[in-house]
């Protein structure tokens, strides 16, 4: 699609502006086994397509934030092996990309319990480089949920601010829903407009459960590495038809 078509299906989503899309990139496994390759390779593939579709994303259609459910507080269940290649390709994506979000202006956040003692030092030195490198960026936000939950999210929350009411800090009348929010690891992120699943899998899978509240979701029958940048305008179609009311009415 040309960029000007971008730019023209952005503009009508002035009933709805889209500032906050989020993908579950599911299905990487199951490319690889339709090509008969390793899982590895299908997870290899599944990072190589994020450049991709996040430049778009920014770029022509000027989205201003992207969450990628990149590894979640359940994927620890998954084979060792398995867990060691999620882990590398995280690290040589961030190395990879680094240049690539400073020259866009884009500060790469990183969602999650990230004091998780599990999570090895080399990942976790990676992780600082990138959000301390970008983090007075402020063209474009990327966040990617690692070591992330939407269960595990609500809860620390809740500790946080349980901790400020019996040291005195907060009062049970002071919390409220803004208040709530900036406890959260998305802060003062507002809450996602869109959320596209690959794979054809219909579920949330415990992502963003509180910030899901009024998203519009979007199911591809398309696996992660195979979802290409008409896809993606295909959802953004589909999403500036979508009467997005927030529990109102609207003619």
């Amino acid at each position: 699609m040309a960029k000007t078509e971008a730019r023209d299906l952005h503009d009508i989503q002035s009933y709805a502006p889209l500032k906050h899309i989020a993908f579950i990139m599911d299905g990487n496994g199951r490319w690889a086994k339709k090509r008969l390759l390793t899982r590895s390779a299908g997870h290899r593939a599944g990072v190589a397509k994020i450049h991709e579709i996040i430049d778009c994303a920014f770029e022509d259609y000027g989205i201003y934030a992207a969450s990628l459910f990149c590894f979640s507080t359940e994927n620890w269940n998954r084979p060792e092996q398995e867990i060691s290649t999620l882990f590398s390709l995280l690290k040589e994506f961030f190395k990879k990309e680094i240049d690539y979000f400073m020259e866009k202006g884009t500060q790469v956040r990183v969602l999650g319990e990230l004091d998780d003692p599990r999570i090895p030092a080399d990942i976790m030195e990676t992780i600082h480089e990138a959000t301390e490198k970008t983090k007075n960026n402020d063209r474009h936000v990327f966040n990617v949920l690692f070591n992330y939950g939407g269960r595990a999210d609500i809860l620390h929350a809740t500790k946080m601010i349980a901790k400020e009411v019996q040291e005195g800090k907060l009062k049970p009348e002071d919390i409220t829903d803004d208040l709530f929010k900036m406890y959260l690891y998305t802060k003062e992120l507002s809450d996602i407009d869109l959320l596209v699943r690959t794979s054809g899998e219909e579920r949330i899978s415990n992502c963003f459960l509180y910030q899901l509240a009024y998203t519009e979701l979007l199911f591809k029958d398309v696996y992660w590495p195979g979802f290409s940048k008409k896809d993606l305008a295909s959802c953004l179609e589909a999403y500036t038809h979508r009467n997005r009311r927030f529990g109102a009415i609207k003619e």
